[in-house]
């Protein structure tokens, strides 16, 4: 399946707490968004990984996502390894996005800066036709995607652009309500 917008989390509540409005929009336009946790987030202080698994499904079907994978990486412990980011250039590879949602380059949680990187890197990656991938026994062809965009979490950063997401503000409220952080 061919997806628009394909948005990367550390964790399975990054991408509702900082761009679920933006991607709610672009679905609402007839857009294909899906979503790639690379952990379970096992480590969080509220909730068990079968917890947020369960949080990220219901959280899924309110925004109208196409899919949601999880990489299963070690939550607070993954590496910018050449394994993980093949991993990373296999999801790419699999929905061809045209845009990436990515964790901000600068966190306080150390992991939402690695995924950064490791997003980043495997965006470029997975144009090279010589970085050979295999997903479900057959060879993947290279696919870039034409811009990745860093979506704002705890550090304030001046952003490139705003979106009103007005419109899509009460089924974003919604999603953050279904995810493990009492926030509403």
């Amino acid at each position: 399946m061919k997806l628009d917008i394909l948005a990367f989390g550390a964790h399975p509540d990054d991408v509702e707490l900082s761009c679920s409005g933006t991607i709610i929009n672009e679905i609402k336009k007839g857009k294909l968004a899906g979503i790639v946790d690379l952990t379970r987030g096992e480590l969080g202080t509220r909730g068990t990984a079968a917890i947020r698994d369960e949080e990220a499904a219901k959280a899924a079907t309110i925004m109208g996502l196409s899919v949601r994978e999880n990489l299963n990486m070690a939550d607070g412990f993954f590496e910018l390894s050449e394994a993980n980011k093949l991993a990373v250039v296999k999801m790419i590879r699999k929905y061809r996005p045209e845009v990436v949602f990515a964790n901000a380059f600068d966190d306080r949680h150390p992991d939402h800066g690695r995924g950064s990187k490791m997003v980043s890197d495997a965006c470029f990656l997975s144009g090279l036709v010589k970085v050979e991938t295999i997903l479900n026994n057959e060879k993947q062809t290279a696919w870039r995607p034409k811009v990745i965009y860093h979506y704002i979490q705890d550090r304030y950063f001046k952003p490139d652009f705003i979106v009103d997401i007005s419109d899509s503000m009460d089924q974003r409220i919604l999603a953050l309500k279904s995810i493990c952080i009492p926030i509403l």
